[in-house]
């Protein structure tokens, strides 16, 4: 499968995940490369440079809960393995991996994933940082729709 597809289910994973936190009450800002230089949108060629490479590294979105203003960073990550190599996720502050599978949706806080990458390190949404006391209806739902979105027929 060609970087195309890869992009195309990346985006659709993205969709999925941001109108999710959406519903589970978070202002979601799309913040990636993808967004901030749109004129680079689906491009073969990217940006390129120190300012590029800082570019290319910045997480999907940068969501906010509204009930104290805290403000996170959420990368989604499409995997149907559900694994992800370390070169794929770049450090950045308060960063959430949100993977995207065909069995499901599972988060990771950055930080303790990279330390302990050989551990599972990722878990349900509920156990973790600002998704925990979130109405788990609302997961389960969007958990529903990525099976049914990924899962090959």
């Amino acid at each position: 499968m060609g970087s195309r597809y890869s992009w195309a289910v990346g985006r659709k994973a993205e969709k999925l995940a941001s109108e999710m936190m959406e519903e589970l009450g978070f202002i979601v800002v799309p913040y990636g490369y993808e967004y901030i230089l749109s004129q680079f949108k689906g491009k073969k060629k990217l940006l390129e440079g120190p300012a590029g490479k800082i570019v290319r590294s910045q997480p999907d979105f940068l969501i906010v809960d509204p009930e104290n203003n805290y403000a996170y960073f959420v990368e989604v990550k499409y995997r149907s393995s559900g694994k992800i190599s370390q070169k794929s996720v770049k450090p950045y502050p308060k960063n959430y991996i949100l993977l995207v599978t065909p069995k499901g949706i599972l988060i990771a806080d950055w930080e303790y994933w990279n330390e302990h990458q050989e551990k599972n390190c990722f878990k349900l949404l509920s156990e973790i940082g600002p998704f925990k006391n979130r109405d788990k209806s609302i997961i389960l739902k969007y958990v529903e729709k990525a099976k049914h979105s990924f899962t090959k027929s």
